[in-house]
């Protein structure tokens, strides 16, 4: 991983496709669920269920009750909201800091989230593009931005291999490619 001292943008680029894979393969939530998400920071408010419910978004908060980083997602944000897996009630789950996923968490809420915004206005998203001189919007507002915020990393760091299926001239047969990504070192 870059240091941030010296390379702040990479590093804060780094933290961000960490997260986005650490999520990503934790909730198993779609593409459009994770751009959606909302932020609300230690010492924050969080939004009510209801106003996140009008929103059809998700939240992740620092909930002070549980001691832990917090998802809520109103069912009706699902693209299967009608699910019996819902059965009308939200998606909520206290992110356990297993392999030290809130030193990672706290970093980008703080520190690299601004680093990524550069002065822009903050879209109140987890997740953050950077933004340049082209584009003044920091939000991740259609899917191909999303897949170029996780991409391989040349960092001599330890590298994670996945197998992923891609289509190829529609949807089936599928072909094989992989995607690596370099790991922050493990204390």
């Amino acid at each position: 991983m870059p240091g941030e001292d010296r390379y702040p943008r990479p590093a804060a680029e780094a933290v961000r496709s960490f997260l986005m894979l650490r999520l990503g393969l934790r909730l198993g939530l779609r593409q459009k669920n994770l751009r959606q998400l909302l932020v609300c920071p230690h010492g924050h408010f969080p939004m009510s269920e209801k106003r996140l419910e009008d929103m059809k978004r998700g939240e992740i908060r620092w909930s002070d009750r549980d001691t832990g980083w917090e998802m809520l997602i109103p069912s009706n944000a699902f693209k299967n909201a009608n699910s019996s897996l819902f059965g009308s009630k939200p998606f909520r789950l206290v992110l356990s800091d297993l392999h030290v996923l809130y030193p990672y968490l706290d970093a980008y809420v703080d520190r690299h989230r601004g680093v990524l915004l550069g002065g822009a206005d903050d879209p109140g998203t987890f997740f953050v593009k950077i933004v340049k001189t082209t584009s003044r919007d920091a939000a991740y507002d259609q899917k191909p931005s999303m897949k170029l915020g996780v991409s391989p990393s040349s960092d001599t760091g330890s590298t994670i291999r996945l197998p992923v299926a891609v289509p190829s001239k529609g949807c089936y047969p599928m072909d094989r490619t992989t995607f690596a990504m370099s790991l922050p070192p493990t204390s």
